[in-house]
Formats: structure tokens, sequence, C-alpha cells
């Protein structure tokens, strides 16, 4: 039974996947597709919605989440879906993190990358985070983030 259930989730990974490619494919604004949260860590639930980052280039930002939620929505009809979008080259601009930044860097599946940074840039971010003692910590099935001091800010050098 365990087998049939390992199957039937590769197989759903690999028609999203199939689905996301295909966004970046059909729009040239897309430089990469992030896919974060629940279902990217493998815990989606059929209730579960869908987390995705879309960094975008050649879009004015005043503009941007209207025309990207638009073209990217509409590949998904029936499913609950959240879309974060961002500028491709700030995404690695990003000095003062934020708890939903590095539960991105840190879930993160990167399905398309234009210029192929994005992979290193995560392991990159990961592996300072974790030198300067952020800790990710789960109770149940939610997480939280440690830091050495309570309220401490994190600041990225990478």
């Amino acid at each position: 039974m365990r087998c049939i259930f390992q199957l039937y989730r590769r197989l759903i990974g690999e028609t999203l996947r199939e689905k996301l490619l295909k966004i970046a494919l059909e729009n040239s604004f897309v430089a990469g597709i992030i896919l974060f949260g629940s279902v990217a860590r493998g815990e989606g639930t059929k209730e579960s919605d869908m987390d995705l980052l879309i960094l975008w280039e050649g879009l004015n930002p005043d503009d941007s989440y209207s025309y990207v939620y638009r073209n990217v929505s509409r590949y998904f009809p029936r499913e609950s879906v959240t879309i974060l979008d961002m500028n491709y080259f700030d995404f690695f601009k990003v000095e003062d993190v934020t708890t939903l930044y590095i539960n991105i860097i840190w879930d993160g599946v990167v399905i398309y990358d234009k210029h192929g940074k994005l992979n290193d840039f995560l392991v990159k971010v990961k592996n300072e985070l974790t030198a300067k003692g952020v800790e990710r910590k789960k109770v149940g099935k939610y997480y939280y983030w440690k830091l050495p001091k309570p309220g401490q800010k994190v600041k990225l050098e990478v």
C-alpha cells in the first residue's frame, strides 16, 4: 500500500511540474518559479493550497502582481493557489529577511530558472542562516523559526 501511495504522489508531482513548466514556456515574463509550503515539503493534503513564487523580468513593477496573477492563475481553475511575485534579480538582493522569505528559501523547490542561479542561491542562503544560528522547529504540523536571540534581525551577506 505504501508503494502505491508513493507512486501516486510522484505522479501528482510530475503532473504539477509539467503544468508549472508550461506556465514558464508560455509566458516570456517568467524567469523563475519556486514552489514552497506544504506541497513543496511533501506534506500537502487535498485541502492544501499551492504556494508559488513567480520571479519575473521585463514587467512594470507597479502592475506586476495583477499581470502575473491573471496570467498564472488561469492554469489552475479548480485548485487553490497562492501566488507571490517578485522581480527575478531583486530576489537575490534581499538583506533583511522576513519569515516568509526564509520559508521560501527553506522549503523552495525550483521548478524553472531561466538564468540558472536559483538553486545555488537557495543553498548559500540556507547555509548562511544555519551559520547564524537560525533554526527551524516543528510542533505538531506547525513550523516556527528560532533566532539566536528573540526578536533579533537576521541580515544576509550572500
